[in-house]
């Protein structure tokens, strides 16, 4: 098997998330990790674990040693206010790309767990060389009020309806979410050009940081899931309720982008 990103053989094991987040879970490092899988023979898995060790075989040592590792000695020093406390600071635009760009590499591996995986090799290639966003990729960021666990996270497979031409076919969508400490991280991969909408109510729960709207933006929001369990909640709630318009049709109505 080929290496996701470029393709070369062998591969070797890849954590879907960084061995670094291990100093979060102080002395007890023991925990459960759950993994659900989606199609047609999808499956939970539940298995002990000594710290967060939760990996994938479809990286090359290259890869695995060189970008992949580059890319988490960039993102730490961003991720570690947002991941180990609340207290309210400015996340900058580079910060906002920065995060972004860490979640959807993240996301794109956690995809590799699936028994098809869903995000195209061109992006996966791209990630590697440019460290692109897919086109149309969207990324949101919140907060939740419990540390613990350090990490919760599943992959969704979706169907698109539009609402504006519902029996048209449209690609799979891809959607991660994921907590990371205090950290919350959404990434939806619609894998075509739509404008999104979400209601009202997660204006003070998310703020989108990709596509970027500005300047800085306020962490934490002051609408925040107390633990891992109400984040699943509102993660799974988040995408049942987006609306998704073709762009010539909000044109159109007038309809903007959340």
């Amino acid at each position: 098997m080929p290496c996701i990103f470029c393709g070369r053989s062998p591969v070797t094991n890849e954590h879907v998330f960084p061995r670094w987040l291990n100093r979060y879970l102080g002395r007890n490092r023991r925990q459960q990790l759950e993994q659900a899988r989606y199609g047609e023979n999808g499956f939970d898995l539940v298995y002990p674990s000594v710290g967060i060790d939760f990996r994938v075989r479809k990286v090359c040592a290259q890869c695995n040693n060189g970008w992949l590792s580059d890319l988490e000695a960039e993102s730490i020093d961003v991720l570690h206010p947002l991941i180990s406390g609340l207290e309210l600071q400015l996340v900058t635009r580079r910060q906002q790309r920065q995060v972004a760009v860490w979640a959807v590499k993240t996301a794109m591996v956690m995809d590799q767990t699936q028994a098809a995986s869903l995000m195209p090799a061109r992006q996966l290639a791209r990630m590697r060389t440019q460290r692109a966003i897919p086109g149309g990729t969207r990324v949101w960021m919140g907060a939740c009020d419990a540390l613990f666990p350090i990490v919760t996270s599943h992959t969704v497979r979706i169907d698109h309806e539009p609402l504006d031409e519902p029996e048209a076919p449209w690609p799979v969508g891809y959607y991660a979410p994921m907590k990371i400490g205090h950290l919350c991280l959404y990434v939806y991969f619609p894998g075509v050009d739509v404008v999104i909408q979400h209601p009202a109510i997660y204006h003070i729960a998310l703020a989108r940081i990709w596509p970027r709207r500005g300047g800085s933006i306020a962490w934490p929001p002051p609408g925040r899931p107390r633990d891992g369990a109400a984040f699943e909640e509102l993660a799974d709630t988040l995408w049942r309720e987006l609306r998704l318009y073709r762009p010539e049709h909000a044109r159109q109505h007038g309809v903007g982008e959340s």
